[in-house]
């Protein structure tokens, strides 16, 4: 991100205590579709500028793509560990980000039209899903995400786009609607689009983050709950929006292969990133006077792990994602959040 670094110089003056609850709520909602518009306008505009350059449509499905829809969860995780010193945001981001992609996204989008798709074509990288998950899981017990953890994970990165690139039939049919999508935009036209989407990003990042620290501290709600629910949905909605379109014109399945990648790239990229840049703490501070913290979140990591494994036997017998299934899926989000929260 250009401005990232830029931002992190800055100090911001503190709307928040200013506005109250209706403005907070209403400033997550903005925010929320500046994330969202922010993502649309880097996708389409890095696209073109690979397109230009002769880049292959499916090598920019597998980069440029999944780079501009993992982008929200990014920068969001950046603000919240490196400027506003709360890095189980990040976290909560992270793990709550990969339960909504295959709860609630893939679950609404069975809901709506079964999604048919070939076990075969996804078998390895939900694999490669659950492996990094458990990995995840164990750099964290010692309570936090060191450097040298964080650039383990995100130079795995490059080892599974590396191994996608070279199964160019997969990525073919995994990007084969987003092929006939891909517009060439004037070299002007795809700049300031990529411009515009890392300012809105970095701007509705902020913002967001602000926003979210402010409802947490003012309902003594842990950050890391926040991070899990409410940062989560909102980093979520470029998938959302994509999957949601295909679901409704009965091309679901395409929805299965950038979900799987989302999560992947959430680990590898986002936190891996973040956690290069800056290690991320995995529990809250104990504040005097203040609330017992919640401890160590086995539970939430075990629940976005059981997620992920959750699609191998949904997939496999049948080679489809049915309504039933999608029920299960969604039923299991709700029921997270509802223990989550009932604490």
């Amino acid at each position: 991100m250009f401005f990232l670094a830029y931002c992190h110089r800055m100090t911001f003056p503190d709307y928040t205590t200013f506005i109250g609850l209706p403005g907070n709520i209403a400033v997550l909602l903005f925010s929320a579709y500046l994330l969202y518009l922010g993502a649309e306008w880097l996708v389409k505009g890095g696209s073109s500028l690979a397109t230009r350059y002769g880049v292959k449509p499916f090598v920019i499905g597998l980069t440029v793509v999944a780079y501009g829809t993992s982008m929200p969860e990014f920068v969001v995780s950046f603000f919240a560990n490196v400027v506003e010193q709360s890095a189980t945001i990040s976290l909560g981001n992270i793990v709550g980000s990969n339960i909504t992609n295959i709860g609630l996204i893939l679950g609404l989008s069975a809901l709506i039209f079964p999604i048919h798709i070939a076990f075969r074509h996804i078998r390895n990288q939900l694999f490669f899903l659950f492996g990094i998950s458990v990995l995840l899981y164990m750099f964290s017990l010692d309570g936090s995400i060191s450097r040298l953890e964080g650039g383990l994970l995100f130079l795995l990165l490059f080892g599974y786009l590396f191994a996608l690139y070279k199964m160019p039939e997969m990525a073919e049919e995994t990007f084969e609607e987003a092929d006939m999508e891909l517009q060439i935009h004037s070299l002007g036209a795809s700049l300031l689009m990529v411009l515009g989407g890392s300012i809105l990003l970095s701007f509705g990042a902020w913002s967001f983050v602000k926003s979210s620290v402010w409802v947490a501290e003012q309902f003594n709600i842990p950050k890391l709950y926040i991070g899990l629910s409410i940062v989560a949905l909102g980093t979520s909605l470029p998938e959302l929006a994509t999957s949601m379109v295909a679901a409704f014109r009965k091309q679901s399945e395409i929805s299965v292969g950038n979900i799987i990648g989302s999560n992947v790239f959430n680990i590898l990229f986002v936190l891996g990133g973040i956690g290069l840049i800056k290690p991320i703490t995995v529990l809250e501070p104990v504040v005097p006077g203040t609330e017992t913290l919640p401890g160590f979140p086995h539970a939430e990591y075990l629940v976005m792990i059981v997620f992920g494994l959750a699609l191998f036997p949904i997939s496999y017998r049948s080679n489809k994602i049915g309504r039933i299934s999608g029920l299960v899926l969604l039923s299991g989000y709700f029921l997270f959040y509802w223990w989550l929260f009932g604490q």
